[in-house]
């Protein structure tokens, strides 16, 4: 759930329609459509036409699934990334530059404009691994770092992301669960008020394995559009560097 929310901060608002079109928006991936913008085994989509999600818990219901958007346009699922390349954005009716029709992402709340927003922002891995090799690979690279500790996130609350020109473009995650996992074996130590920050660009690329644990993050977004109901999945994340404060 923290990668997933992860991914729904530092990507997922950046391949919003409205994002590339605006003059005073960062336009983070305007530009880089058919590049790569993540690790070759990565893969990314947004598909509200998706009712469940079966992680392995169960199933669960995705808050992000609709048939059609507040534009009267069939939801459709959007390959935003493919093996790490770029592809595509969230589009609403309004087109952008070698963008012009909509893909059924045009949202809002009632009273509001629809915009290019998100549905069911899922990632999945070509190359997962199980959960303790995930672990033992972070415990590698703390000792390869020559780092005392590395960080576990578990669950979170939230996150927000900032993605005017004006500002700084940066993203944030709320944990509610960090632990400091030791390389010499000492049990997992508890660390209060940690929160994961850094800048989409630099932390997407230094994505070094997933795991084969897809969880669902179902939450209400704000954005110009007003709150809407989303969904995010994704699996453990072993990542070989990120800020925190």
């Amino acid at each position: 759930r923290a990668a997933a929310v992860f991914f729904h901060e530092a990507l997922g608002h950046r391949v919003e329609g409205m994002r590339q079109r605006e003059s005073d928006s960062g336009q983070t991936f305007t530009h880089k459509v058919g590049e790569h913008i993540l690790p070759p085994f990565i893969n990314v989509a947004d598909d509200p036409t998706i009712t469940k999600y079966s992680q392995p818990s169960g199933p669960i219901e995705l808050m992000g699934a609709y048939q059609f958007d507040e534009e009267g346009i069939r939801a459709e699922r959007v390959d935003v990334a493919d093996k790490g390349v770029l592809h595509g954005f969230l589009m609403s009716r309004t087109p952008v530059r070698g963008f012009s029709a909509s893909n059924g992402h045009g949202r809002a709340e009632p009273g509001q404009t629809p915009v290019g927003r998100q549905g069911n922002l899922i990632v999945t891995s070509d190359k997962s691994v199980p959960r303790e090799r995930l672990r033992k690979m972070l415990i590698d690279e703390v000792k390869k770092r020559k780092k005392p500790y590395g960080l576990l996130f578990g669950d979170v609350e939230g996150g927000y992301t900032l993605t005017h020109r004006f500002v700084a473009q940066v993203f944030q995650v709320f944990p509610l669960m960090v632990w400091r996992i030791y390389p010499d074996g000492r049990p997992d130590e508890l660390v209060r008020g940690a929160e994961l920050v850094g800048t989409p660009l630099v932390t997407l690329g230094k994505i070094v394995a997933a795991g084969d644990d897809p969880q669902v993050f179902n939450g209400y977004c704000g954005a110009e559009s007003g709150y809407i109901p989303v969904s995010a999945v994704a699996p453990s994340l072993l990542i070989s560097e990120m800020e925190v404060q």
